[in-house]
């Protein structure tokens, strides 16, 4: 599309020429390391096909990792993490009982 003006007036010729390659389109996840991009599963594409990407960075990439949980941590979330069967069905029914 040329700009005319601030207008933009469409080059028929080359948007039509542009539109008829048949295109992919497909998802596949990597890794930048070292200026290249990795691919963490397989591409199914013969070797040196042009490829156009678009980049998203996943967010949690950013984050930096965890800490390794503790021993004693590990034991907490355990515990919280057990069904504790008091026999009420509706516990908040019984809220009152706990309030000064």
């Amino acid at each position: 599309m040329a700009e005319t003006g601030g207008m933009r007036q469409r080059n028929t010729k080359l948007d039509d020429e542009k539109q008829e390659e048949p295109t992919m389109t497909k998802t596949i996840h990597a890794v930048y390391e070292k200026g290249v991009f990795r691919p963490t599963e397989k591409v199914d594409l013969p070797e040196n096909t042009p490829v156009e990407m678009e980049l998203r960075v996943k967010t949690e990439a950013l984050v930096s990792p965890k800490a390794p949980m503790t021993e004693g941590l590990a034991k907490v979330y355990e515990i919280l993490g057990r069904r504790h069967s008091s026999g009420h069905t509706d516990t908040a029914e019984r809220h009152n009982e706990h309030q000064p």
